[in-house]
């Protein structure tokens, strides 16, 4: 696979090129703060890491971080959707789709001097942006953030693990299941027959990330579609009840 250009964040652009108004930068980074790991994060490291980060706009297709180069900034992501991946021995390795109240870029906190990844936005929205030579300088400093930053590296290592364990003793109806409760807590929005995952995955995305075929998802959603427990709205998914549908997956 060749390897993209990297562009960094883009200037001038807030949340006016996503939302279509504008709101202060604080009110902005404060958005997406209380939506990440860090959300429990007081003052005056909440203030430190307002001010060494800015809130930018993530256009599509965008790469944010390239695996094998140094990685220079850590991001907060507060809307949109970005594909995580790695290529190892020539393929590539589906890590996950990162969206609202995610981190991307978090391996460099770990000490990690070139990404092992690549991150490259699907949907557009955007981010709190915090230069990681800045950063790094902070945490020198603040046990705070020192803290919240580790807590969030192990709740990233539990989360890896519990797919990987999901992977290996699930059935792929009842990952499918989880993959759909995971992606309306990060996409959900309200919707008249429940809540509709609003980021756009393919029948294909969803085969990659449960480790199935893009046949056999089609086939487990249309089932769980004739047994009431999700709907469909102009190709996206939409969850009419979750407590059903956990309650399925516990017998799938």
């Amino acid at each position: 696979m060749g390897k993209p250009k990297v562009r960094g964040p883009t200037r001038g652009h807030g949340m006016e090129g996503v939302r279509g108004g504008a709101s202060s930068p604080d009110a902005e980074k404060e958005r997406i703060l209380s939506r990440s790991p860090l959300a429990s994060l007081a003052s005056p490291s909440r203030r430190s890491l307002f001010e060494l980060g800015r809130v930018e706009r993530l256009t599509r297709r965008q790469c944010v971080c390239q695996q094998g180069a140094p990685p220079r900034h850590l991001f907060l992501i507060g809307a949109g959707r970005v594909k995580v991946e790695r290529v190892a021995d020539g393929r590539v390795v589906p890590l996950g789709h990162r969206g609202p109240g995610d981190l991307v870029g978090e391996g460099a906190l770990a000490g990690a001097t070139v990404s092992s990844e690549s991150a490259t936005v699907l949907d557009e929205g955007d981010a709190l942006v915090v230069p990681l030579a800045g950063l790094e300088r902070q945490l020198a400093s603040d046990a705070a953030l020192r803290g919240a930053l580790a807590a969030a590296l192990v709740a990233r290592k539990l989360e890896t693990e519990a797919r990987l364990g999901s992977l290996l003793l699930c059935t792929v109806e009842a990952r499918l299941i989880e993959f759909l409760r995971a992606a309306a807590r990060r996409w959900g929005q309200p919707h008249t027959a429940g809540q509709l995952v609003s980021a756009p995955f393919t029948h294909a995305d969803i085969a990659l990330l449960i480790g199935s075929t893009r046949e056999t998802v089609t086939l487990l959603l249309g089932k769980l579609k004739r047994a009431g427990l999700i709907a469909f709205d102009r190709r996206r998914i939409v969850i009419r009840d979750s407590e059903p549908l956990e309650a399925h997956a516990a017998t799938a």
